[in-house]
């Protein structure tokens, strides 16, 4: 499948936001703590994410890319010293590669202590929020592709649990197993940097 953007013609590479949030909503605990970043994603959960009873963290766009992972320790951290009744509580930390990037060695933190942490990650090798608004200015688009590892092979040498999601088809089941596991995961999903 091709699809046409800003006079060109390119080939559809990766998940959809829409598709990944509608999958992510219907699984995502209840009572489930959701920490947000910022860029596209952030966009693209607020569109398509549909809430329930989930306490959502976000920074305010205050020049706070990588919020969402230490927010996600922190929320750990905090239900772990209250009620035990919520100790068990899942935390969701909720990026872009760009945003994980920043805070990327936090992870052996979240594993050593067993942090009931899932990170839904949206891998699209770019800076998104960057690249669209460099086009919306009519600019050239100037540095923003990343070059990344296999995010969810990291989590796994650090200790945890991850899993890659490259087709629709492997989403469901990658979500239902990392929301599942206790301790930190990682759903790092390939995603479209156009679709949001």
């Amino acid at each position: 499948m091709k699809k046409k953007a800003e006079g060109r013609t390119k080939a559809l590479v990766g998940l959809s936001s829409s598709y990944i949030f509608e999958e992510l909503s219907k699984h995502a605990p209840g009572d489930a703590i959701i920490a947000v970043d910022v860029g596209n994603n952030t966009y693209s959960f607020g569109r398509y994410f549909e809430c329930r009873r989930q306490s959502i963290l976000m920074s305010g766009y205050l020049g706070s890319i990588g919020f969402s992972l230490p927010a996600a320790i922190g929320a750990w951290t905090a239900t772990q010293e209250n009620d035990p009744r919520f100790s068990d509580r899942k935390v969701i930390s909720v990026s872009g590669d760009g945003g994980l990037g920043q805070y990327l060695a936090d992870v052996t933190t979240a594993v050593k202590y067993g942090m009931n942490i899932t990170h839904v990650l949206l891998h699209n090798k770019e800076l998104g929020k960057i690249s669209k608004e460099q086009r919306a200015g009519n600019w050239e688009v100037w540095q923003t592709s990343l070059h990344n590892p296999n995010f969810a092979d990291y989590v796994k040498s650090c200790g945890g649990l991850g899993v890659r999601v490259t087709k629709k088809s492997e989403l469901r089941g990658a979500l239902k197993k990392c929301l599942k596991y206790k301790g930190f995961s990682m759903v790092e999903i390939m995603s479209d940097p156009d679709l949001i």
